[in-house]
């Protein structure tokens, strides 16, 4: 386990407009508590008093992954700024039974999303360093539960985005640096259910994002991180997913 230098971030996700992360904390007189170690918390997991692992300060490995194969049923929130491990490593990861929300800060290839997709019950999944292809869309595609996405992605193509639409629970979308031009983004004009959609980065251009906004009026869309001008929902700067910070 190595030892990085960072503040704690929280979980996950889509945040309120002119952001990409948790608001600031407000600066007090009090040293704030030194965060749980991994091991400290695997133990809590362990013992029923908790149900969640965050950490940020740490580099966690193939080897600290598979402490999560014994003992950690219970374990709902998996949330991983630093993680060194190849693919095989998250095959304990797709074997947890209840877990609700991801995320995972490494290299994560089509291989590696296969074994996550096995956690059917996943709601929410950050990956923001990954690299794996239409392929591993598709797989994200059969979570029947999935509510929030967020990933980034050289990889993912237009013929990526009909994976996306067919998501019928997903309600929360924020693309990182994916490659996908109008055609991409025409591929979710029949998501209704859709009420957010970050795209930082991309190849789209102002109109083919307005005939996005046309289709789903009510969509809360932002371009790397701002309105486009003349947004009806500009006044909205509420967070897309109140339930993880």
């Amino acid at each position: 386990m190595h030892r990085t230098i960072r503040p704690l971030l929280s979980c996950c996700l889509l945040v309120g407009c002119g952001a990409s992360g948790p608001p600031a904390p407000e600066t007090t007189d009090v040293a704030p508590a030194t965060a749980p170690t991994w091991e400290q918390q695997v133990a809590a997991v362990r013992a029923g008093t908790s149900k969640r692992i965050i950490v940020a300060d740490e580099t966690v490995d193939a080897a600290d992954l598979a402490q999560l194969g014994a003992g950690c049923d219970a374990l709902e929130v998996l949330d991983l700024d630093h993680v060194d491990a190849g693919s095989a490593a998250l095959e304990v990861i797709g074997a947890l039974p209840n877990l609700d929300r991801l995320k995972l800060g490494m290299l994560i290839d089509d291989a590696g999303i296969e074994r996550l997709v096995r956690a059917e019950q996943l709601t929410v999944i950050n990956l923001p360093q990954a690299t794996f292809t239409d392929r591993g869309l598709e797989q994200l595609a059969d979570l029947p539960k999935l509510e929030l996405l967020r990933f980034h992605s050289p990889n993912v193509t237009d013929d990526g985005m009909p994976y996306i639409a067919r998501m019928p629970s997903l309600r929360f979308l924020h693309l990182i640096d994916v490659p996908i031009t109008d055609a991409g983004l025409a591929q979710l004009h029949g998501m209704q259910q859709l009420e957010s959609l970050y795209l930082d980065g991309g190849r789209c251009t102002e109109s083919g994002m307005r005939a996005l906004l046309t289709a789903l009026p009510e969509l809360h869309f932002h371009l790397d991180q701002l309105h486009l001008p003349g947004d009806p929902q500009a006044d909205e700067h509420s967070p897309a997913d109140g339930r993880t910070r």
